[in-house]
Formats: C-alpha cells, structure tokens, sequence
C-alpha cells in the first residue's frame, strides 16, 4: 500500500511483531498510527455493510442542509467530494458516493466512515489481546488519540478537515494507565484542553520533569486514582485553536461558543468571520458575528491576547500563518487551478467569488517582505567572549 494507505491490519501486525521482540526491555514507548478512519476510507465493503446494519445514520445533515450546500464551494464539498489536487472520482464506491446531492449520499459516506472505524477498532482489539496474552496488560499504559476531526455537512465540508471550526478541532482522547484509571474519580471529563497538553501529563505520570518552555499544562490528576487527586484540572476560560494545511484559520472556542477568523481561504469558500454558539448549533449552521457584536468583540480581543503572549513578544518567531500569506495554503489544493475546475464545470459565479476572496482590496502590494538577521535574543544569551 501506498504511505497513509496502510490497513488497519498490516499496522497491527506489525506493531504486535515489534511488542514480542521487546517485551522483556524496560521503559519502552511506541507511537502506532491508524490511518483507516480518515478519507479515503478503503476498508472492505463487509465492515461497511456491518455499520449500516448497526443502525440509523445521523439525521443531519438534513435535505434542505444538503441542498445548500451546492452552492458551497471547495475540495471536498457535496459537488467535489473528491477533488484532491484536482478532479477525482471515488476510489472505492462502495464507502464514498460520487456527490453529495440527497440524504441517501450522505448516509452512504457516513456508513463508509463507520465502517472504517468498525474495521480499526477490530484490529485494534486484536493488538490490545495481544498485549493481554503476552502478560503486559498491567505494565503497559495506553492512549487513544487523533491528529484531527472530520467535518460531515459543518461549513459545507464532507469528509474533510480544511477548517479551525468544532469537528475539526474536538479530538477524541482516550487512557488507560495501569494502577489509575481504573480507580479515577471520574471515567470521563470535559474539560477544554490542548492536545499540547499531553506531553506535559505524560511527564508528570512517568515522574519527569516538565522542560520549562513547554506550554501545554498537565491534566494527570484526572487520570490518578481519587485518593491522590490535588485537585480537578485548573480551568480554562477558552483555547486558541488553529488550522494552516487547506485553510489559514485560527478559532477561540469558550465553554459554549467558537469564534473563527480566516486569513486565508485557500481554495475554500469560507467567511472572513464567524461566530458560533456550538452548545445550541453543534452543525454551525447560524452565524451570529453580527447579532452578537459585544461577544464578537470580546472573542477578538482573546484572540489578540493569544497572539501578543506568543508571536509579539522579544525573541518570538515570526508567526507562520502571516509569513505566509502572500502564497497561501497550496499544498493540497491551488485555488487558481480549483477556480478553473469551478468554470469547467459550469460554476462560473463561484469562481469569481473565490478570486475576489483572494485579492481583497485591502491595499497589499505582492512584494517579497523577507529581512534576514541575526536574532538579538540569541546574542544576548551568549557568554562574553563567545
């Protein structure tokens, strides 16, 4: 298979394979990555045909959801589910349909996601038994995490994750850890935190100190067992969150609402802004940004706040997204050539509107702004005479 293609049970497989070999060495950490639950999904039609039976798919989105969003342009969305560097079918039509036109297209995608979260969660079984019959299962801590959401109709996104927007961000996050978690206060918490912050709880379970400039914060207390318990994870008022492969993005997201700012759009037919209650609109299929002008405000001044902390402050480095503006995310799509695709295939008014995004009249001249030099900060660091 090609790299990212790797089946759930060729990983398994090998992951097993590296586990016997060193079972009897101390202290050891291996990273296995999945890829079976992200588009495409490829998995055999038997573990697609198993989530279907399992029951009903999501109702949303609903017809009427899915009628508009024809008129939503961008790499995978309802039209171009398939468009990936450029004009795709389906590689495996028996878990992705072609479009997104009715509702049976939709639960025809979601039971091909399903299945492919069926076929890893068998395999996946299969190593955890392995690790129980080799005697491991009270000696080897494991977690479940991933890179990324997947977004199913939200900003008219199928299948994708271009966005900084609430499926895309909200990971899933699962540990067990010998001697804690079966005794935990809580088996779940809901807490709002980074995914940044697992370094840091990693270190203080394994009894490591935290290297000083690491800036998530550990949330180990609530994994330890009750009795140990400092006290719950320390609140967060809101995270900053941010997407920069298929979109420039960076999103505030409170306990019950997200605020997204876009800086650049890419190939993607997004807003400049948005603003979301996720609590009472999980779809983000109303945006409030103008009804709630004291709450935008607020949203954009934390935003400001995050971004003066660590890219407006002595010895910062240069923020990524800004640097890059001027070329925009391209890696994965060129909007010059989507928006040629949008002409070919009959959607002149989309392409026009995807070009106006990309030269606002904003006053910016297409000019290399780059000033190399040596860093101050640096310098000040050395010793005399260095």
């Amino acid at each position: 298979p090609l790299v990212g293609d790797e089946p759930a049970e060729l990983i398994t497989d090998t992951a097993v394979d590296w586990i016997r070999r060193n079972r009897d060495t101390e202290d050891w950490y291996l990273h296995v990555t999945y890829w079976d639950p992200h588009m495409d999904y490829l998995q055999d039609k038997e573990w697609t045909d198993r989530a279907a039976a399992s029951g009903p798919a999501p109702d949303w989105p609903t017809q009427d959801a899915i009628d508009t969003h024809a008129e939503i342009y961008g790499p995978r969305t309802a039209l171009d589910l398939h468009y990936a560097g450029g004009p795709r079918t389906s590689s495996v039509p028996h878990n992705m349909p072609e479009e997104i036109r009715t509702r049976a297209d939709v639960e025809h995608l979601f039971n091909g996601y399903d299945g492919s979260i069926l076929y890893w969660d068998h395999h996946f079984g299969r190593l955890l038994a392995a690790i129980d019959e080799m005697g491991l299962t009270d000696e080897v801590a494991i977690v479940v995490s991933a890179d990324h959401g997947e977004a199913f109709g939200e900003l008219g996104s199928y299948g994708e994750h271009g966005t900084a927007s609430e499926p895309v961000q909200k990971i899933p996050l699962i540990v067990y850890w010998p001697g804690a978690t079966e005794n935990a206060a809580h088996r779940s918490n809901d807490a709002l935190l980074y995914n940044i912050d697992y370094g840091p709880t990693l270190c203080e379970l394994l009894g490591l100190d935290i290297p000083e400039k690491w800036q998530g914060t550990s949330f180990a207390d609530a994994i330890k067992p009750s009795e140990t318990q400092r006290e719950p994870i320390p609140p967060r008022d809101y995270l900053v969150l941010g997407h920069g492969a298929h979109t420039f993005q960076r999103s505030v997201r409170t306990r019950d609402h997200q605020y997204i700012c876009t800086y650049h759009p890419g190939s993607f037919d997004v807003e400049w802004e948005y603003l979301f209650h996720v609590t009472e609109d999980p779809h983000l299929e109303r945006n409030i940004i103008d009804e709630q002008p004291e709450l935008a405000a607020a949203m954009r001044s934390r935003l400001a706040e995050w971004w003066n902390f660590y890219a407006g402050r002595p010895g910062s480095l240069p923020d990524p997204m800004q640097i890059a503006l001027q070329e925009g995310p391209t890696l994965y799509s060129r909007p010059e050539e989507y928006a040629q695709h949008l002409r070919d295939t009959g959607r002149e008014p989309l392409a026009e509107r995807l070009e106006s995004r990309l030269e606002p009249q904003h006053g910016a001249v297409p000019v290399s702004w780059h000033a190399p030099a040596s860093i101050r900060t640096v310098r000040l660091r050395k010793p005399a005479g260095k």
